[in-house]
Formats: C-alpha cells, sequence, structure tokens
C-alpha cells in the first residue's frame, strides 16, 4: 500500500512539473514577443515586407558590427575590393604607403583584424602573426611613425571609406560605427 500512495504522487509531481515547464515556455514566448512589439529587441531594424506594402515588418540583426560585415573576411574582401583601391587612387592619400615594409596585403589584413576586433568581433588587436611571417601591431604611433601624416589627410581617409561602404551597401549605421573606430586612431595617426 505504501508502495502505490508513493507511485500516486510521483504521477501527480510529474504532472505539475509538466504543467510548470509549459508555463515557463508560454512566459518566455510572451515576453519574447512583448519586447519585440515594443521596440525593445536588440538590434533591431523594420523594413517593408517583398511586396512593397506598408506593412513594415521587424528584422533581427546580428549584435555586433562586425558580424553584420561579416567578420574579418567580410572586411578584409571590402577593405581589398573597394576601400583600399579608391584610397590609393587618390594621390595625396597614395603618397603616405611609399617606402613601406609591409606588402598592402598586410596592410589590409592587419587593418581588417583591427577594424573587426574594434567593432565587436574576434580577432585579435594586435600581435598576430600572418602567414607571410609580418606581425601585426596594435600601436598606432609605431605603425605610421615617419609619416607625417596631416590631419586632413586622415579626415579624406575616413570620408573615403565611408563613402566606399555606403557603395558596397553598408547601412548608415554600421558606417558611422566604422567612422568612430577610425576617427579614434587619429591621434595615433596625425603627424607621427
Amino acid at each position: 500500500m505504501v508502495f502505490v500512495q508513493s507511485k500516486h504522487h510521483t504521477a501527480e509531481w510529474v504532472k505539475y512539473l509538466a504543467i510548470a515547464l509549459m508555463c515557463a515556455l508560454v512566459a518566455i514566448d510572451g515576453i519574447s514577443s512583448a519586447l519585440a512589439d515594443s521596440g525593445k529587441a536588440p538590434a533591431q531594424q523594420t523594413e517593408i515586407n517583398e511586396n512593397n506594402d506598408s506593412v513594415p515588418r521587424l528584422v533581427v540583426e546580428s549584435e555586433t558590427v562586425a558580424a553584420r560585415l561579416g567578420g574579418y573576411h567580410g572586411i578584409l574582401a571590402f577593405l581589398h575590393n573597394f576601400a583600399v583601391p579608391a584610397l590609393l587612387a587618390d594621390s595625396e592619400i597614395a603618397s603616405f604607403f611609399g617606402n613601406l615594409t609591409q606588402t598592402p596585403a598586410e596592410i589590409e589584413q592587419c587593418l581588417a583584424m583591427m577594424l573587426d576586433h574594434d567593432l565587436g568581433g574576434s580577432s585579435r588587436h594586435s600581435g598576430a602573426t600572418l602567414e607571410s611571417g609580418h606581425r601585426c601591431r596594435g600601436s598606432m604611433p609605431k605603425i605610421h611613425q615617419g609619416r607625417n601624416i596631416p590631419d586632413e589627410v586622415i579626415t579624406k581617409f575616413i570620408g573615403i571609406v565611408s563613402q566606399q561602404a555606403e557603395l558596397a551597401g553598408v547601412s548608415q549605421f554600421d558606417i558611422k560605427a566604422i567612422a568612430k573606430v577610425l576617427e579614434r586612431s587619429r591621434p595615433g595617426t596625425r603627424n607621427k
């Protein structure tokens, strides 16, 4: 008889546990929906649906700018295909890339790692050794020592990168984040 009562209590306990789990799942789903409806979901945007109706739909994107740009590889592709050719097409900026010990590919890779890191990605900020054996440095004054880059050239550099990002389809929010990262490097780059 004790065994039967114990088995009966266990069945009751399992039933209450199952009900509690279902309530918890419904509550979590409700909280998620409420956050999405109230506009407080992280990194959300709305856009018009594919039929161009006026009914917006919720689009939740990655939480970091680096992830939205494709991480290190996406940033490297952007630099290689858009930013660096445009920068080198400007004779004033191109003049500061002469007499370097690094190859353009090494500069692109190190800059891509720095941007990925500073935009929330997983790349190392400095100290990474590339396949070529080149070691990326994190000190802007050391990297730009002896270049004597004037402030207006840095402004032009940031402007060209921003313009190329816009042409590549990067969102205005992410372009501002990229420009902010480059702007933080200005003091270490200017007139060294």
